[in-house]
């Protein structure tokens, strides 16, 4: 496939997009399940349906930002991934543009190839050049139908060939180029004149021909209060969910609050601990000084006892020597 000159679309091809993530995920667990596959260069984790919106998600998105293509590539051929008892759904990050608005917001397995030419007499390759073509975005066609001259619907087995043929445009087989664009009507696809056609009607006249008359017509009022039930039901469904929310929130900061307690009192137990064996060190410390200064004391006081008890041995040696002579004599 030709690759895409597009300086955007060649960024997006490093790019990952991971939905239903398990509530409360950390980015450092997400970084440490796929970094496996590479160097993960950045990580965008989405926690609230806004940025300024104390509504969060209950289950988190994030994309992950690699080196190369080759990473996404080795994630995309190893899902499915289970994270938390949730199934994570993995798709590439497809760049917006104004001819293909709303492709990055949507997954489909089918896709239409399109020759882009006002004459009359001009086709697109034939069946086996493009089945040959489309091969290279990996996968298996389950389904390939020539609409007409110009147009053909393809069918994989999985989303990523059609998100793999977005990212690599403009594409050509031979010297045709052709368009691929993700299907998102395959009825609108299949009879694009007849929704023309019906569309040049005059209303009032199709409202005639297509209400049945055992349908009752709805006034106005009755109207409203349709809608005011359906719009209170789901204001009633997403003040549960909210109220849901901010209880697992309330059970969450009441676990980091008990948390917080506990490494206060260790962190007071942990200063008086440690203030009380510095106040024993002190002391410890003194009294090896002190004993330092005693130590001569000692020594020349043993020496000076030691010295008089030598002399009197001596004196009383003498004494002893010489009452031995008196008695021999």
């Amino acid at each position: 496939m030709a690759n895409d000159n597009n300086q955007t679309a060649e960024q997006f091809c490093r790019y990952v997009c991971i939905k239903n993530l398990p509530f409360g995920i950390t980015a450092r667990e997400i970084s440490e399940f796929f970094e496996q596959f590479g160097t993960i260069m950045n990580l965008y984790l989405k926690r609230r349906v806004a940025k300024d919106s104390l509504i969060s998600l209950p289950n988190p998105l994030v994309t992950l930002v690699f080196p190369d293509q080759g990473s996404v590539d080795e994630i995309m051929a190893a899902r499915p991934f289970v994270m938390g008892g949730c199934q994570l759904f993995v798709r590439r990050c497809l760049p917006i543009n104004a001819k293909y608005p709303t492709e990055p917001f949507f997954s489909t397995r089918k896709m239409l190839v399109r020759l882009q030419s006002e004459k009359i007499d001009d086709s697109l390759p034939d069946d086996k050049s493009i089945i040959q073509y489309l091969s290279h975005a990996g996968g298996k066609i389950e389904h390939f139908e020539r609409l007409d001259n110009k147009t053909v619907l393809v069918k994989f087995d999985d989303y990523d060939p059609v998100d793999i043929c977005c990212l690599s445009r403009p594409h050509f087989i031979g010297n045709q180029s052709i368009e691929i664009e993700k299907c998102t009507d395959e009825n609108l696809a299949r009879n694009p004149t007849g929704l023309q056609q019906k569309s040049n009607f005059d209303i009032d006249n199709e409202i005639m021909d297509t209400v049945s008359p055992s349908i009752p017509i709805l006034s106005i009022d009755d109207q409203m209060a349709q809608i005011r039930s359906t719009h209170n039901d789901m204001t009633q469904r997403l003040e549960r969910e909210h109220e849901q929310l901010v209880s697992s929130l309330a059970a969450e900061w009441e676990k980091v609050a008990k948390k917080r307690i506990r490494l206060q009192r260790l962190t007071l137990d942990f200063k008086q601990e440690s203030e009380r064996l510095e106040v024993e060190k002190r002391k410890w410390q003194k009294l090896y000084s002190e004993s330092l200064k005693e130590k001569p004391i000692i020594k020349t006081q043993g020496e000076s006892k030691l010295s008089d008890a030598y002399q009197k041995y001596i004196q009383t040696k003498e004494k002893y020597d010489q009452l031995i002579q008196n008695i021999q004599k």
